[in-house]
């Protein structure tokens, strides 16, 4: 919590308004789930960051934006609600770093999957990082057209 501002600065630089996650939500997800909500530290700084809760489905709801369960120990499918990286450290591969860490530790965990929605422009990223591309999401998150990409564990 001591790094909220920081975090919630990076989280307003990376997503618009409507897509921006609100401060309620992100305390909801430090308190919650702190076990999927990592952050990359470069000099004592946070550059980027990474977050989702872990659920039973396999696509991402727009319900999981606004409310929080805690992950269970093992099994489930890892979502990730955010994934962000300060603008003055992108294109050094800390956003590939925080996915493979959060990948790693969901295969430990028993994950069957690592779920996500991104629009039309980052599909090539995460099929890089060998996501399957499952079309048009339902989400209508901030107003935008999302992508379902999922990578089984």
């Amino acid at each position: 919590m001591e790094d909220f501002d920081r975090i919630m600065e990076i989280e307003q630089l990376s997503f618009t308004p409507e897509e921006a996650a609100t401060e309620v939500a992100f305390v909801n997800r430090i308190r919650m789930i702190p076990d999927s909500f990592l952050v990359a530290v470069e000099e004592g700084e946070i550059v980027g960051f990474i977050n989702g809760p872990v659920m039973d489905n396999v696509y991402i709801t727009d319900d999981l934006f606004s409310e929080t369960k805690e992950n269970p120990e093992n099994g489930g499918v890892q979502s990730i609600l955010g994934l962000a990286v300060h603008p003055t450290h992108r294109k050094k591969g800390i956003a590939s770093k925080l996915l493979s860490y959060l990948e790693k530790d969901a295969a430990l965990k028993n994950r069957t999957a690592v779920t996500l929605t991104c629009l039309d422009a980052l599909i090539p990223f995460y099929e890089k990082h060998s996501y399957q591309n499952d079309g048009v999401s339902e989400s209508e998150h901030g107003g935008e057209e999302w992508y379902n990409m999922t990578k089984h564990l």
